[in-house]
Order: C-alpha cells, then structure tokens, then sequence
C-alpha cells in the first residue's frame, strides 16, 4: 500500500504540471491570436477612451473586418519606427479605395473635412524685408528654424499652425501682410489597395512614398522624385497590401494617418471593442463606439 502510494505522488504531480503547463499555452494562444488587453496611456481618444482606460483588442479578423469608425490598435508604419514600433489607438477613417481630398486647410474624407493637427508641418513664405523681425520672434519663442530657404525676396520656411499663431502675435500689422502661407494646392488620393497600380510622377511619390518603401523593402529608393528598385527606375508601382487611413477622436492632440501616413493592413493589431476598467464609472465595463 506504501509504494502504491508512493507512485501516485509523482503522477499527480506530473498531472498537476501538465495542466499548468496547458493554462499557460492557452492563455498565451488567446493572448496573442484572440483577444488580449492593453492600457490607454495618451489622450489621443478622448472622451471615448482616457488615459488609464484598459480595454480588450479582439484580434480575430481584424485586417479584414475593419469597417469605418472602428477603434482599432495598430504598430506604427513608419519605417523609422520599424526597430522598436509603438502601438497607436486610433479610428478607422477611410477604407482602402476610399479618397481623401488634401489642401493646407485640411482634409476631406469621404466628405467629411478634418481640420490639419497642430502639430502638422507646412510652408510658409515671409519677405526679406521682415527678415530679422521674424527671425528674432523666432529666438524669442524658441521655435526651431526648419528648412529656411530663400528665394528672390522672400523666404521659405516649415511651421505649425501654432507656431504661425505665435509668431503673427509678435509681428506688426503691416509685417502680418508679408507673412503668408504657402498656397499648397489641393490634391485627391486614394486609399493604396491590393491591386491598385499606379503611373509613376512626383505628386505620387510625395502622397505615397512611405507605403511604397515600406513594400518594395531595402532595395527601393526615392530620389529627385524618382523610384528606383534594384537600381533600376521604375515607371509604376503596383500595391499588393490593402491600407486604412486613421483620423484620433482628439484631433489636436492624436498621433494618426496625419503624422504616420496609410496604416497598412499588416500592421493592424485587433479591433478595440470593450472597456473593462476605467477611472470613469461611465465607461467602465462599456463597449467602444
């Protein structure tokens, strides 16, 4: 009876193990391929998310089932960000077809306009008689001097729709009139998606530079508005990968497709459907709309 004893401890043991071991490969399967939980750590969805909010990605699916105003997860497609891409929560704006209308006073997605963030970059032209009122409100506010450049008697310079607030409170009428924005002119893109081939110009290359280098891979070059692959020019470009453009509740304060571009289907993490804990008792235990 001892040793029968004695030979049960090590099978219930085993036993015990096996089914720890199970557990784990379970919750590690449903973690990374069903449904997986993450905290909210910016303002970016503001008031339908917070900071602090966690919520569950379901992950089955997501590529193909992601419809417009979907809250979604996804990895950053930038390619500086490829070592080490962080996770961003945003909505799903326009599907892959869909077009989006660009000028310098914003975007119009399905018809619908979204103002420019203020942390978005254009050009802004001053003339070379305000030249060191400018650049001395420049010094004063602390503002960085991006790609200033000059050309005839005026000067070319980047700034954010912030930045030209400040500076135009610093200068006097009469300068305010020879500060100007760039007249960038509006132009029609369409969201990339598997299939869509297009003829190779330089309005192309500026709109999709990022999601071409990001599928032609190393051997891709953009230079003098021109493609190279494997050192060879090309004339088109065909996209194999459907994309999604991503436009942040809080517009003012969201990293989005603003900043990052088309989000590339591949890059996509799950769906954000339900808000488990939250600080705020109106969100707790909430689904996401």
């Amino acid at each position: 009876m001892r040793r029968a004893k004695m030979r049960a401890k090590p099978q219930q043991a085993l036993s015990l193990a096996l089914t720890v071991v199970g557990l784990v490969i379970a919750v590690v399967c449903v973690r990374t391929f069903i449904v997986a939980s993450y905290r909210i750590s910016t303002s970016a969805m503001e008031t339908s998310l917070m900071a602090g909010d966690y919520v569950l990605v379901n992950k089955i699916g997501a590529r193909s089932s992601l419809k417009r105003n979907d809250v979604f997860l996804f990895k950053s497609p930038l390619i500086s960000d490829r070592e080490d891409s962080p996770l961003i929560v945003s909505r799903c704006i326009a599907l892959p077809g869909d077009t989006i209308e660009v000028s310098n006073k914003g975007y119009k997605v399905n018809g619908v306009h979204y103002p420019l963030s203020p942390t978005a970059l254009s050009y802004y032209t001053f003339s070379s008689g305000i030249e060191n009122h400018f650049l001395s409100a420049l010094r004063r506010l602390k503002i960085s001097v991006r790609d200033l450049t000059r050309r005839g008697a005026s000067f070319n310079i980047r700034l954010t729709p912030f930045e030209e607030y400040q500076i135009r409170e610093e200068l006097s009428s009469d300068m305010n009139r020879a500060f100007l924005a760039s007249n960038t002119q509006a132009y029609t893109i369409t969201v990339p998606f598997e299939g869509l081939n297009y003829t190779i110009t330089e309005e192309i290359l500026t709109a999709y530079s990022e999601a071409i280098l990001i599928e032609a891979g190393s051997e891709a070059l953009i230079r003098n508005h021109k493609l190279y692959i494997q050192n060879k020019e090309q004339t088109s470009f065909r996209f194999s990968n459907n994309y999604y453009w991503a436009l942040s509740d809080h517009i003012d304060e969201a990293v989005d497709s603003r900043h990052l571009g088309f989000i590339p289907a591949n890059n996509i993490v799950g769906k954000v459907f339900f808000c488990w804990f939250s600080a705020s008792p109106s969100r707790r235990l909430k689904s996401i709309k």
